[in-house]
């Protein structure tokens, strides 16, 4: 018999192969649905140092991956898609591509969101070890701001376990790759810009966003290409998020001079900006012209529609199924995308016009 500080006590047999739920809430000093919220992902209040409780009495007893190997009979689980919040239009748009070439294939595809916190994304990936998906597809922002080192120990603990890893977009681990060219869609975006003639320019990025930091470099290296001091870009630094896009416009239009066009490293921060605008009273494109990346469904729909670069997601998705299932092949897959002008940055006309160019 094995005693816990807590007075909580559990069985070798229980620590072999039959920890419950009870059993982890009775060691961990907590109620049944607290360990549950902590183990399920829920987004009930629950304090960190609870959780952290929870967690570890978890992995003590083996919880997680009992529950697995007992759903699975030993077998492995399909492709799992891991992304920071699969509600936004590129994560949907990529599981769909990924689950269409799954059907194709007979192969299960199911989606993970990691949720906020460094935490939170460890312990996402250690209860997947616990499943044992058959390949683990991750999009790069989703591990934005955490221990890389860390990552890397969970992500090398699943591959060691048999399943390839697969990334999608830019990051600096040693996996096969979808990618799309960040800084030359920052350079494609820049190329447009020149032709505005506008001469205060913004950009609305992002610190440990490696696809919005490479937009950036792109965007400020394709204006200096045309002759504009890189010192003369204002670089406003936000979350990614549309409430981000519209706190760092206020910031930038706040003591009454204003950026006359700005460049928004996705079509989030994008939006969140063109309701900051016209907020302040600026028209787009007359007072600012605006454009992001990503081409995602609300940009052709906001007023005015957007000027952005499009992004293939279902082909990323359909690519990146492929390329976990293929256990040979390790060189990433480069994928273009195309500029989509619309009247966000109209000169003069409000006509919408639509021209695209590979990146």
């Amino acid at each position: 018999m094995t005693t816990w500080k807590n007075g909580g006590e559990v069985t070798l047999a229980r620590r072999n192969g039959a920890a419950t739920l009870r059993d982890v809430a009775d060691v961990a000093g907590v109620s049944p649905s607290t360990a549950s919220r902590v183990l399920n992902g829920s987004d009930a209040a629950v304090s960190e140092e609870l959780a952290l409780r929870v967690l570890a009495v978890a992995d003590a007893l083996g919880y997680v991956r009992n529950q697995a190997a007992r759903a699975l009979r030993g077998r492995r689980s399909g492709v799992v898609l891991l992304v920071t919040d699969p509600r936004t239009a590129s994560a949907a748009a990529m599981a769909a591509g990924m689950e269409e070439a799954g059907r194709e294939r007979g192969v299960t595809v199911s989606i993970t969101a990691v949720g906020s916190g460094a935490e939170a994304h460890l312990e996402a990936l250690r209860v997947l070890r616990g499943l044992r998906p058959l390949a683990l597809v991750v999009t790069s922002a989703s591990f934005a701001g955490t221990d890389s080192d860390q990552v890397l120990a969970e992500l090398e603990l699943i591959r060691g376990e048999g399943a390839k890893i697969v990334f999608v977009g830019e990051h600096d681990y040693d996996y096969p790759s979808i990618r799309f060219d960040d800084v030359a869609i920052g350079r494609l975006v820049a190329e447009h810009v020149a032709t505005l003639g506008r001469e205060r320019p913004a950009v609305l990025t992002a610190v440990n966003h490696p696809a919005v930091e490479s937009r950036t470099r792109g965007f400020v290296e394709g204006l200096a290409a045309h002759g504009r001091d890189p010192e003369s870009i204002t670089l406003q630094h936000t979350d990614v998020s549309r409430a981000g896009g519209r706190a760092a416009t206020e910031a930038l239009v706040g003591d009454g001079a204003h950026p006359d066009v700005i460049f928004a490293g996705n079509d989030v921060l994008a939006i969140g900006a063109l309701h900051a605008l016209r907020a302040a009273g600026l028209r787009v494109p007359r007072d600012v012209a605006l454009c992001g990346v990503d081409d995602i469904p609300i940009a052709r729909d906001v007023t005015p529609p957007l000027t952005t670069v499009s992004l293939p997601f279902v082909d990323a998705g359909r690519a990146a199924l492929a390329l976990a299932l293929d256990r040979a092949a390790t060189s990433d897959v480069h994928l273009p995308g195309s500029l989509v002008v619309r009247d966000s940055t109209a000169q003069r006309s409000p006509a919408t016009a639509t021209a695209t160019a590979s990146v």
